[in-house]
């Protein structure tokens, strides 16, 4: 019997961010959840999702398989009164939580309900890597609620070794408690997304390389870092960057473009649908970021057999390239290692794109699925 089958009669809760409400917002979680969902209830698995978005935003939401649950809980107190309700209507639910505010009203539910309740936390950024640009008394109230709501609940699931080992290590969490699930950052529907349009005149007659990257426009992705590497590598290769995605950052790294005279080879086109077409058409894919759970980009970026590279941030680079078998590693924020990888990538022969592409392979959905499907048929703790 397979382990879907086994599952049958479960009912899986998803409680996390789906429609950044209110500004906790991640285009990775919000990713992750849709894409676990509609999966378990393929499958025939009782699936809800609980949001504290407004109705008429996640009633909407065109994403989410329509016999995915919808419950709305809306804020404050009113939320943990409707959470505690659909436990008790549903007792037994497994409970999978995500970033910290849920996590912590997941632990407490735990706190709550004991063995009426089977309760998953899940971890998707590197704590110890957050004291450095958190301020001291932000920092502190994170590791307390981590050491302190953590030990409650009866699965706590990484989604990398490098996180895995920094709760362990640095925030006292049970080895026992502890997994290591990969997000299912690989999706044969990415992949077919390459033969979309990309209406972009860089990448529609290309004349010279073109070298991508992806992130919210914020200070922990490292675009600063890329701009001013690749500034030095225009120096003795004419390329062209294209950053995609939005965010708080956008002014700043414009005006640090004029101020480095990349203004006709650098550009910053925002939000784009799927990334597949894009990364199809360019030539190199780097990863400049300080700080990362498991970037599912570099994962996609391999999925399309590109050549990458990528700053050893904590966490996930060095796992998914396994150490630079499948691309290079560079210092986080050494501009001259960066730009020196960047022109050394650039020169090199095309990869083996089936050898790429076998590797974000083993991201699966179906491996993720089986790894949660285990732990979630163990019996809730007291």
């Amino acid at each position: 019997m397979n382990k879907t089958a086994s599952a049958q009669g479960l009912r899986i809760a998803f409680y996390c961010n789906l429609m950044g409400w209110p500004k906790r917002s991640s285009g990775g979680v919000r990713q992750w959840a849709l894409t676990m969902a509609n999966a378990l209830v393929e499958r025939g698995l009782a699936v809800d999702m609980l949001c504290e978005a407004p109705a008429s935003r996640f009633v909407d939401e065109p994403l989410l398989d329509p016999r995915v649950g919808r419950v709305i809980l809306g804020r404050g107190l009113f939320a943990r009164f409707r959470l505690d309700a659909y436990v008790r209507r549903h007792p037994g639910v497994r409970v999978v939580a995500a970033l910290n505010h849920y996590n912590i009203g997941a632990a407490r539910l735990k706190q709550r309900f004991g063995p009426r309740v089977h309760v998953m936390l899940t971890q998707r950024e590197n704590l110890s890597a957050d004291a450095s640009w958190l301020s001291w008394h932000k920092y502190a109230k994170a590791e307390r609620g981590v050491r302190r709501h953590f030990s409650r609940a009866d699965a706590v699931v990484s989604v990398s070794e490098g996180l895995t080992r920094d709760l362990r290590d640095n925030f006292g969490v049970d080895p026992a408690r502890l997994h290591t699930i990969y997000n299912p950052a690989y999706r044969a529907r990415f992949v077919a997304d390459a033969a979309l349009p990309v209406d972009h005149p860089w990448l529609a007659s290309k004349d010279r390389p073109v070298v991508i990257a992806a992130g919210r426009l914020h200070h922990v992705k490292g675009f600063d870092t890329l701009l001013d590497a690749f500034a030095q590598l225009r120096t003795s290769v004419d390329a062209r960057l294209l950053i995609l995605g939005e965010g708080k950052e956008r002014q700043n790294l414009e005006a640090q473009v004029q101020s480095l005279g990349l203004s006709d080879a650098v550009q910053l086109p925002g939000r784009v649908g799927s990334l597949a077409p894009w990364m199809a058409r360019a030539d190199l894919f780097v990863l400049s970021s300080r700080r990362e759970g498991l970037p599912a980009v570099l994962i996609e970026a391999l999925a399309m057999g590109m050549t990458v590279v990528a700053a050893r941030c904590p966490s996930g680079p060095d796992e998914i390239l396994e150490e630079g078998r499948w691309g290079q590693l560079v210092p986080v924020g050494d501009v001259q290692a960066l730009a020196t990888a960047m022109a050394q990538a650039l020169e090199q022969p095309a990869p083996d794109r089936d050898a790429l592409r076998a590797r974000a392979a083993s991201f699966s959905l179906e491996r993720a699925l089986e790894q949660y499907l285990h732990l979630w048929q163990q019996p809730p703790s007291a």
